[in-house]
């Protein structure tokens, strides 16, 4: 299923953000980096970060979303890589954090399927 959006496509429940994001390394490769969370959907989040990531590596991810009044705390593994871009499934989210984001993916969505002024 396709929602317009103004700033592309929002295909199967991705909504576009653009939030600054820290991650980290869980596992043998120990680094710290900056990135962007470009997409998030209920089970997780396509990131364009500075240090190259492999699939199958577990992540640790903070920041703060403009719309949300605390930081976020996210642990994730990395599904795809493509460059410096990856798209993360969750691994554990905290009870707030998750209750937030379903919040906040519901009304974009429904602001996605709003007419859209002529």
């Amino acid at each position: 299923m396709k929602y317009a959006h103004d700033e592309g496509v929002v295909t199967d429940g991705m909504v576009p953000v653009c939030w600054p994001v820290t991650y980290a390394s869980l596992g043998g490769r120990h680094f710290l980096s900056k990135g962007m969370i470009l997409d998030v959907t209920p089970a997780g989040l396509h990131v364009a970060g500075t240090v190259p990531v492999e699939i199958g590596m577990r992540l640790h991810l903070w920041g703060n979303p403009p719309a949300k009044p605390e930081p976020i705390d996210i642990r994730a593994t990395v599904v795809w890589v493509e460059g410096h871009e990856f798209r993360l499934d969750f691994q554990s989210l905290e009870v707030s954090d998750r209750q937030w984001l379903i919040g906040f993916l519901a009304e974009a969505q429904s602001q996605l399927l709003l007419p859209q002024a002529a």
